[in-house]
């Protein structure tokens, strides 16, 4: 009788050592041993001739009237686009990035009486044939720009050149994990995680040009290269 009164409480008891036992499972399950990591930071560059040209084309006028104002600058403008579209520029990639009126104003015994009005219109044009960058320039002050502003030079397709420079950090990265991890006796693992730290991509600053002080020769450009890099940080497993 004792022996089957045992029985059954083992029998009763199954269940819940079952359960106890999957409970410690997951519990050691939930903190596993640290697999060991080596963190580096790797750096790409990728060098290019640029391949377009911005340049900003401003036309300003002052006086009493601005009708008459503003009539001259349409004038000059429409002028300007003429001379930008005969070098082959389609309307897409020319536009009007600003057109501002200003009154003028004078202040006798504190009371200000307006005087006139200051009328500005301003233009963003990329150019793809970068070589006549100096002759367009030449053009729309011929047309009437009373500033010029570029050229600024870029890529008509950045993302591909940024795209290269994060490969090539990654490689650079994979390179110094390889010769850290055989320096301390470890072989290299699998990649844990990669984080894109840093890219840059930068344009040459436009010059600035007043029409008073241009010259009637043709202005002298010089392309040169730029170059576009990218950082990533990567976390590598060691065995």
């Amino acid at each position: 009788m004792k022996r089957k009164w045992v029985k059954r409480s083992l029998l009763a008891l199954l269940p819940l050592i079952f359960a106890l036992g999957i409970f410690g499972t997951v519990r050691a399950d939930e903190n596993p041993p640290k697999q060991r990591t080596i963190q580096v930071t790797g750096e790409g560059k990728v060098t290019a001739v640029p391949d377009q040209a911005e340049l900003d084309f401003e036309v300003q006028e002052e006086g009493s009237n601005l009708e008459e104002v503003t009539a001259k600058v349409n004038e000059k403008m429409g002028a300007i686009f003429e001379a930008v579209k005969s070098f082959g520029i389609s309307d897409k990639d020319f536009k009007t990035i600003q057109y501002d009126i200003q009154p003028k104003y004078k202040y006798d015994n504190g009371e200000s009486q307006r005087v006139g009005f200051t009328v500005s219109n301003r233009i963003q044009v990329v150019l793809k044939k970068i070589d006549q960058a100096g002759k367009l320039m030449d053009a729309v002050t011929e047309a009437g720009a009373t500033q010029v502003q570029g050229p600024s030079f870029g890529f008509s397709d950045p993302a591909q050149l940024q795209i290269e420079a994060l490969k090539k950090a990654v490689e650079d990265a994979h390179a110094k994990a390889e010769a850290l991890a055989e320096a301390s006796g470890a072989e290299l693992g699998k990649v844990f995680s990669i984080t894109q730290t840093g890219s840059a991509l930068p344009v040459r600053p436009m010059a600035f040009r007043d029409n008073g002080a241009m010259g009637s020769a043709e202005v002298p450009i010089a392309k040169g290269e730029n170059d576009v890099t990218a950082e990533v940080e990567v976390v590598y497993f060691l065995r």
